[in-house]
């Protein structure tokens, strides 16, 4: 029987061991990156649940007594019905005419609040830029910025068309870089040019963010 020789074994080698070794790194990213991506769904409905059972309650502990008093009997379910009623009626009342104005007056007056307003502002913003067609959400692309002295991973907002007092003409993005996770950060302008488009989408953008860069994959491709 011929003796293997040096390459012959290390040729062998690679392919019994480095294989499922690759193999189990991909599951391994797989599986972090399908968590990531549950935590994204997962948090907004959390906090939905939370702040309707906040929402219930309270109303309930001021229906409930009120019932009694006026009818001599609790009334089971009260609070639910009335919680139902509120967001239901908040929702035909404020999302067109007068009342959105309103609503829209109070949101500039939350967002000059320092630190309360940005917070609110950028997690309304996160928040609806999911569930909706893409060209609708808040985030349209991700993207990686160049910015002086680094390179930093954003999301383009908004592009629009720049045009200075001699009527010269640039092209520029507003990207949202996230500075704490996903929910604060700073909304910087930059020439259209030093916006860097990939082949990653805004999810895999947003599991990028929330895992502080472990899941980025390891082949990025440029548009």
């Amino acid at each position: 029987m011929r003796a293997r020789s040096y390459s012959e074994v290390i040729r062998f080698s690679f392919g019994v061991t480095i294989g499922p070794m690759t193999a189990h790194r991909s599951l391994s990213r797989t599986i972090r990156n399908k968590f990531i991506a549950g935590l994204v769904i997962v948090i907004p409905i959390v906090l939905t649940v939370k702040a309707l059972w906040w929402l219930f309650t309270y109303v309930d502990s001021l229906a409930a007594p009120l019932a009694l008093r006026i009818l001599g009997r609790p009334i089971p379910g009260i609070g639910f019905v009335i919680t139902l009623a509120v967001v239901m009626l908040a929702g035909m009342l404020f999302s067109s005419g007068p009342l959105q104005r309103l609503l829209h007056g109070l949101e500039d007056l939350v967002a000059s609040i320092p630190v309360v307003g940005s917070v609110y502002g950028t997690t309304k913003k996160v928040l609806s830029g999911f569930g909706k067609p893409e060209s609708q959400g808040a985030f349209k692309r991700f993207v990686f910025a160049r910015l002086p002295g680094r390179t930093t991973p954003g999301f383009v907002t908004s592009t629009f068309r720049f045009t200075r007092a001699d009527n010269t003409t640039y092209e520029l993005c507003a990207v949202y870089i996230p500075t704490n996770h996903l929910y604060v950060g700073d909304v910087v302008v930059i020439p259209e040019e030093d916006v860097i488009d990939t082949d990653l989408t805004v999810e895999d953008g947003v599991g990028i963010i929330l895992s502080a860069g472990s899941s980025m994959p390891r082949n990025v491709v440029e548009k």
